[in-house]
């Protein structure tokens, strides 16, 4: 008895052995992506931001992710849209000189989303504060507050709420006309040392509107939230396809935590070179019905794919033109992908020579998507 139990024993070993040899490894892939998106600064700049997507899958899950956004890159002046200095969101720069033994307070700067005190829409917001003769004593009330987006001076109510979420950052429950500049400072341990002012710069970031951080702190808050959810390459291309989009209000930006930066047709470009390795843009479809051909037509828009359908009639002329899924830039490209828009018309219009149909002013990168669009399909058709 004792002999057949060890034979049994040998021959599950055996068995286990066989089955744990034949067991498939896990696959891993590298993937990278290096998209380049070139345009204009909100000072009308030239800007050349390329989008970095690269790591590793293990049986198509993304374990290992680098994700950053270069300015410039290649050229003067390159720098990471990561670095706490790269891009200003959510960040203040405090900036103190002294002059003959006096401190004065230079720059204490504030920039992101805030809900103005009276109003029921929140908006971007970017301001600076400066005072002579910075004292432990100064309060807030006697900075002197200029509004960049207004270029005047901004009213004490406006100015608390912009500085609030600095504040929150230094451990000041409440901020009022009252609070010492030198609490509201705290988060600066460069300038403010001991109970005293230093003179010096920093710059500190703090947890804005939705909780989102610096640009560089929400692109790390993405990665993390992709690789704690086990996504595939897929699973990212449409996260960035269908949440935070452009038209989306900043307080409804939720979907990851610390992350309210919009997911523009950039970042899924990006993750579609990562899956394919080249961008795709042409003719999807066609389908026949009452003696009209509707051609279904894929183009790289501002807010990501476009799905444009062109229809023709049996003369091979273009009697309808209507965007699918819109993505685009509420009161922008939208205005512009709209059923039955100005834009769309003028295409019908001028099917003849697209070329010479006119891009909208501040919506050109969605006019020259759709302007391809239509001249794909009518290629297609002319071949047929």
């Amino acid at each position: 008895m004792k002999k057949l139990f060890s034979l049994l024993m040998a021959g599950t070993l055996v068995f286990a052995l066989g089955a744990c040899s034949t067991k498939s490894e896990p696959e891993v892939k590298e993937f990278a992506a290096e998209y380049e998106m070139e345009g204009t600064t909100s000072a009308g700049l030239p800007k050349n931001d390329t989008f970095i997507f690269e790591g590793e899958t293990t049986d198509g899950i993304i374990t290992k992710l680098n994700f950053d956004i270069i300015r410039n890159k290649g050229m003067e002046g390159e720098y990471s849209k990561k670095n706490l200095y790269g891009y200003e969101m959510n960040v203040s720069d405090g900036a103190i000189e002294e002059v003959d033994g006096v401190l004065n307070l230079t720059n204490l700067s504030a920039s992101g989303y805030v809900v103005y005190p009276g109003t029921d829409t929140g908006a971007q917001f970017m301001v600076r504060a400066s005072l002579d003769n910075l004292t432990p004593e100064s309060t807030f009330a006697d900075l002197v507050v200029f509004d960049l987006s207004t270029q005047s001076t901004m009213e004490l109510d406006r100015a608390i709420a912009a500085y609030s979420y600095l504040a929150a950052e230094s451990g000041v429950e409440e901020l009022t006309g009252d609070t010492l500049v030198i609490d509201l400072m705290a988060a600066f341990d460069k300038l403010v040392v001991d109970g005293a002012f230093v003179a010096g710069e920093q710059r500190v970031s703090y947890a804005g509107y939705n909780g989102g951080r610096s640009y560089g702190e929400q692109i790390d808050a993405i990665v993390d939230y992709i690789l704690a959810n086990n996504m595939t390459l897929e699973d990212v291309y449409d996260m960035f396809r269908t949440v935070n989009q452009q038209s989306t209000p900043i307080e409804d930006r939720d979907v990851i935590s610390g992350a309210t930066i919009a997911f523009v047709g950039d970042f899924q470009r990006m993750v579609y070179l990562a899956i394919h390795g080249e961008l795709f843009e042409g003719v999807t479809n066609a389908t026949e019905a009452d003696g009209n051909t509707t051609v279904e037509v894929v183009t790289q828009g501002y807010g990501g794919e476009i799905e444009t359908h062109v229809t023709f009639d049996a003369d091979k002329k273009i009697t309808a033109i209507s965007v699918r899924d819109d993505q685009e830039s509420e009161g922008v490209g939208a205005v512009l992908t709209a059923d039955g828009s100005d834009f769309l018309n003028s295409l019908i219009e001028g099917q003849s020579d697209i070329d010479s149909v006119e891009v909208s002013s501040g919506a050109t990168v969605t006019s020259e998507a759709l302007k391809k669009a239509v001249q794909l399909a009518i290629d297609y058709m002319n071949d047929k």
